[in-house]
Parts: C-alpha cells; structure tokens; sequence
C-alpha cells in the first residue's frame, strides 16, 4: 500500500463517521423548511470529504505510486503536534457548549497557534478574536444559523440554561 492510498482511507472512514454524524445536529423547532440549518455545512463538509478522499484513493492506484510506506517514513512524522491538536479538539469539543461559540474557539485557535510555535502573543491574540467573531456575525447574523451563546453568557445575562 501507499501512503496515499492509506491516508485516502483514513480520511474516507472519517468523513463517513463525520458525515453519519451530521444527521443527529439538532434543528431549532420550525427551521425544517429554512435553506440554511446548523446541519446544512457540516453535511456539504461530509460529502467533500467523501467524494475528495475517494478520488485521491482511485488517483493513487491508477498512478500506482511508489511511496510505498515505510518505518523511516513514518519516523519523519509529527506524531506530537498531531496528538496535541487531537487533545485541543476534544478540549474544544467539551468546553464549547459551557463557554460558547465565541470564547471556546478563540481559546482553541490561541492553543492552536501556540501547538504550531507561534510566539507573537499579539498576533495570536488579533487573529483568534477576529477569526471567532467574525465567523459568529456570518454565521448568526448573515446566514441565520443559530449559534447557542453558551451557558456562562446565559448565568451572566440571567437566562435560562
């Protein structure tokens, strides 16, 4: 096998588990006839990930490449970062709920720069907040998408969670 080849079926089985998991996104009560749901992204980001990663594994066997795996391949590997951005995501996965859209993604990009050894704090600082914030007025404001605030805005605004 290659490497692309296993790397195509990686991301194929991920993008199926991805995609499997789009249908159980939970809709607000009359947004069944909207054009855009909090469902409707991530369901096109599954069916790219299928269709991207079946043509890069139909590619690697027509071309039959000649990287074939190897264990000083896989040595040159950044296994560290990856491990490292798969703890960020599940620490964003849990906390986004609890702090919010906003203030979750803006610490998950900061620990994302800092896993990727950018030291500038300002630039850090600049582009976690712009990125965040700008994403939540497209989403919430241009494209309708409810985004939950999360439950420390809502103690704080004194509404219900």
């Amino acid at each position: 096998m290659t490497k692309n080849s296993i790397g195509a079926i990686f991301f194929l089985v991920f993008s199926c588990f991805y995609f499997y998991n789009v249908f159980n996104i939970k809709k607000m009560p009359g947004s069944q006839f909207e054009v855009m749901t909090a469902s409707t992204f991530p369901f096109y980001i599954g069916v790219a990930g299928i269709v991207i990663s079946i043509l890069i594994l139909i590619l690697s066997i027509v071309k039959k490449d000649e990287d074939i795996l190897s264990l000083s391949y896989l040595k040159t590997l950044d296994f560290k970062t990856t491990a490292l951005f798969i703890l960020a995501m599940i620490f964003y996965g849990f906390t986004i709920r609890t702090l919010g859209f906003i203030i979750a993604t803006i610490i998950f990009l900061g620990i994302g720069f800092l896993i990727l050894k950018e030291r500038n704090l300002k630039r850090i600082f600049l582009i976690s907040v712009g990125v965040s914030v700008g994403f939540y007025l497209i989403l919430n404001n241009l494209l309708g998408v409810y985004i939950d605030p999360g439950m420390i805005f809502d103690s704080l605004a004194g509404g219900e969670s």
